[in-house]
């Protein structure tokens, strides 16, 4: 029998809390997760291990999430990627950035695991057999 490859999302946050709320969250909706804490680290871990989707905070030292979406989307391999940014930011300026950098989702902080879960399977499909 084949082996089944779970689906990779990428969680980037410099809140070890909101890494591990979101990281709980993820898995317990059947996916794997890789972390980054900031978006230098998040591009490396891009490169090297090409997750499904990325889960990404805004306010990050070194690089910013509307940064890193904008880098995502202008490499080849990337462009297509799911990007969800998470904030705490809210309102129709924090949105319209967001689709201007290319992110696919927009969730405010603090998430609702349904909310995400839907968010999540809408992109990468359900990853328990029905």
């Amino acid at each position: 029998m084949a082996e089944e490859i779970r689906k990779k999302v990428l969680i980037v946050d410099d809140q070890p809390s909101i890494v591990t709320t979101l990281t709980f969250q993820v898995q317990n909706a059947g996916y794997d997760v890789l972390t980054a804490s900031n978006g230098e680290l998040a591009l490396k871990i891009l490169m090297e291990q090409m997750p499904d989707l990325v889960l990404m905070d805004v306010m990050m030292p070194k690089m910013n999430g509307w940064e890193v979406c904008r880098r995502i989307r202008s490499i080849e391999s990337t462009k297509e990627l799911p990007i969800f940014v998470v904030t705490s930011l809210h309102g129709d300026a924090e949105t319209a950035i967001a689709k201007n950098s290319g992110a696919n989702e927009f969730l405010v902080k603090p998430i609702k695991t349904d909310d995400l879960v839907k968010r999540l399977r809408k992109y990468l499909g359900s990853p328990f057999k029905v």
